[in-house]
Order: structure tokens, then C-alpha cells, then sequence
């Protein structure tokens, strides 16, 4: 939180005050747009109070200011070095334009990264993950992800797991990350049904013009439960909170050293669930449904044949 913590609500309506006072448009009810826009409606009676009673001393019983220069949010040391090791994760480059890219490596050129990539590890991450730097990557991607912003159909030329081609168009959703993975996909409605298609397969795509239409209530996915029992050895209950805090979850304690999790998920969730919890080794015990249990059974059985 080192943006919000230092440039909070509060700073940014001060700000917006100021602007407004200085510009001669400040009023009662224009600082109660303010406060409405760039705070919250709680806060009107403690930041009115304090902007037109002068506790502040910025502004005047007028609504006038005495303060000349335009409000300026300059970001601290700490932030611009935390831009600067975000700056060189290859996925950045994915959300951010060349040219923002471009102006924000001149500008903090001259600054130290707060961390390097290398100072990260992943240790339970495939090394399979997607070509973040491709540029046919990063154009579909950022094609999808502006699909995903406008609520505009998609015309998609994909390649299935078994290598089968195919084009259709999609109304797309949402995009999702797995850190496991290291992979984004597209959460989309092809043909009235839920799909999850990784960007990695996409091979083209093309914005169209019309809008994704109203998604249907078969767009959510099934919503399942998974109970756990953790041992909590190596940390585990520690690794289980992080590893699944995307879930929607409940924990109690049921013994001295173990745990009952329950976990929410979508049910096409459940595959990269699967492998999360096969990560734990013995240290957690699928308790239900029986289905997963199965699902771990199965899992564990393959890959003792391999053996």
C-alpha cells in the first residue's frame, strides 16, 4: 500500500479542492461533489469541517485559497524504486503502452529498483510459463485485454491442447493470472457457454466493432467446496493462507498442530486447485468432497506409475 498510505483519499480531495478554489469554482455544494467523487460519502462532515472551518488552513470561509501553485502529487523515493522493479517484469509490458514504457524508463532512469527479479523464487512454479516478451504475444494480449475493458466482441484464431485450429468469435470476460502456471487465459463466453482459453493459444485476434451483449447466467461457473485438513508442519498452514488467498475460505483450529480449511472455488478452477494442493505433500488430507479425493487418488497413481 505505499501509494495510498502516503497519497490517500484525503490528499487527493484536498487537492481537488484547492484546484477548484483557486480556479474560482469552489462552493458548498461543489466541495460536496468533491468529497462524493474522491472520498468517501462518510467522510463529508469530517473533511468539510476541516477544509471550510479552517482547520486545514487551506481554505478560506469564501471558498477561496491562499495557496498559488496547482497541488502536485510528487511520488517519494520509495515509490518511484518500486515503479522501477515493476518496470522490469516482462508482464508489465503487457498492460502499459510502449510509450508509457518508454517515458517512465527515461524518468527513472537514475533510479535503484527496490528489487531485481532474480530476488524472487518461486519454488513450486513450472518453467513452461508464457512467452511474456513475443510481440505476437503482447498484441494479443493487449487486444483481449482491451475486448475485456470495452465489453467488445472478439474474433479469436486458436489452437486446442490436441492441436486442433479454429476461429470463432467470444465475448470476453475477464483475463486471470496462475502464478503456478505462470500463464494468463481469457475467461470468455464462446458459443452461450463458459470457456477458458489460454492466451498462449491464441494465435490472432481482432476487436470488433458491436458490443459482447448481455452474458447470460450460465457465464458463472459452478461454485464447489473443498474441506482440508492441514498438519502444520514446515509451515504449512502459513503456505496454505497465501497459496490459496483468492479463495473465498473459512479456517478453524482442530488440534494442537492441525487445521480445518474450507475453500469456495469455480469448478474450472479445480484443475490448477488440484495441483495447489498436491504441492502440500502429506501435510494437508483432502477431507470432501469425495470427488476431489478422487481426483488426488487418480493423480497420485499416475504419477506412481511413472516410477
Amino acid at each position: 500500500m505505499i501509494f495510498s498510505e502516503i497519497y490517500s483519499a484525503y490528499y487527493n480531495t484536498a487537492a481537488a479542492a484547492i484546484a477548484a478554489a483557486q480556479k474560482g469554482e469552489l462552493t458548498r455544494d461543489a466541495l460536496y461533489r468533491i468529497v462524493q467523487k474522491s472520498a468517501f460519502p462518510e467522510s463529508y462532515a469530517a473533511l468539510s469541517s476541516a477544509l471550510e472551518g479552517g482547520k486545514w488552513a487551506l481554505i478560506k470561509s469564501d471558498y477561496s485559497t491562499n495557496i498559488k501553485n496547482a497541488p502536485s502529487m510528487p511520488l517519494s523515493l520509495l515509490q518511484k524504486r518500486w515503479l522501477k522493479a515493476i518496470l522490469s517484469d516482462a508482464r508489465f509490458r503487457l498492460f502499459a503502452s510502449d510509450d508509457v514504457i518508454a517515458r517512465l524508463s527515461c524518468e527513472l532512469a537514475a533510479v535503484e529498483p527496490l528489487f531485481l527479479a532474480e530476488d524472487v523464487f518461486y519454488y513450486d512454479q513450472y518453467t513452461d510459463g508464457d512467452p511474456f516478451g513475443e510481440e505476437s504475444y503482447i498484441r494479443v494480449f493487449r487486444t483481449a485485454l482491451c475486448a475485456v475493458r470495452e465489453k467488445k466482441a472478439l474474433n479469436v484464431a486458436y489452437t486446442s491442447r490436441f492441436g486442433r485450429f479454429r476461429r470463432f468469435v467470444c465475448a470476453p470476460l475477464c483475463i486471470e493470472y496462475s502464478q503456478k502456471d505462470d500463464k494468463f487465459r481469457l475467461i470468455a463466453i464462446v458459443k452461450g457457454k463458459r470457456k477458458t482459453l489460454n492466451m498462449k493459444r491464441i494465435q490472432k485476434c481482432c476487436l470488433l466493432q458491436r458490443e459482447r451483449g448481455e452474458i447470460p447466467s450460465i457465464a458463472d461457473g459452478e461454485k464447489k467446496s473443498l474441506t482440508l485438513e492441514l498438519y502444520d508442519e514446515r509451515k504449512t498452514l502459513e503456505r496454505a493462507m497465501l497459496s490459496f488467498a483468492h479463495f473465498e475460505k473459512s479456517a478453524a483450529q482442530t488440534g494442537e498442530n492441525t487445521y480445518r480449511l474450507t475453500l469456495t472455488y469455480d469448478s474450472d478452477d479445480e484443475t490448477e486447485l488440484l495441483i495447489r494442493v498436491l504441492s502440500f505433500g502429506p501435510t494437508v488430507k483432502v477431507l470432501a468432497p469425495v470427488h476431489f479425493r478422487n481426483l488426488v487418488k487418480a493423480r497420485l497413481q499416475a504419477q506412481l506409475s511413472l516410477c
